[in-house]
C-alpha cells in the first residue's frame, strides 16, 4: 500500500536517514552491489492503478511507461523510486501460475 499521511512519511524519512548513517558507521555492512528500488504498487481497478501511476509520474517529473507493468521510475543514483500498476488479468495469470506451488514433487 502507499500514503501520503504526514506522519508515516515522516517516520519514513526518519527510517532512511537512520539506515543511511548506520551504513556509512559501519562500512563493513554489505550493501546491495547495483542498488535497490524502492516501490509503492497501485490498488483498486486497472483504470485506478493507472490514474495513480500517472499522477505519481506527474509529482516526480517522470514519464510513465506501459509493458507488462504501467509505471514511472526516478532515480537517485543507485536508489530508484518506482510507482507501478500490475494489471488485473497479469495477477489473475501469476495467481494460477503459482497455485500449483507444492502440488507436484519429484
Amino acid at each position: 500500500m502507499m500514503t501520503t499521511d504526514p506522519s508515516a512519511r515522516t517516520e519514513f524519512i526518519a527510517g532512511l536517514r537512520r539506515l543511511a548513517d548506520f551504513l556509512a558507521a559501519n562500512p563493513k555492512v554489505p550493501i546491495p552491489a547495483y542498488g535497490t528500488d524502492i516501490q509503492v504498487n497501485t490498488f483498486g481497478t486497472d483504470s485506478d492503478k493507472r490514474a495513480a501511476v500517472d499522477r505519481i509520474a506527474e509529482l516526480i517529473a517522470s514519464p510513465a511507461t506501459d509493458g507488462t507493468t504501467y509505471e514511472t521510475t526516478r532515480d537517485f543514483g543507485p536508489i530508484t523510486y518506482r510507482a507501478a500498476a500490475v494489471w488485473d488479468d497479469t495477477l489473475r495469470d501469476w495467481h494460477a501460475l503459482v497455485s500449483y506451488d507444492g502440488a507436484v514433487t519429484a
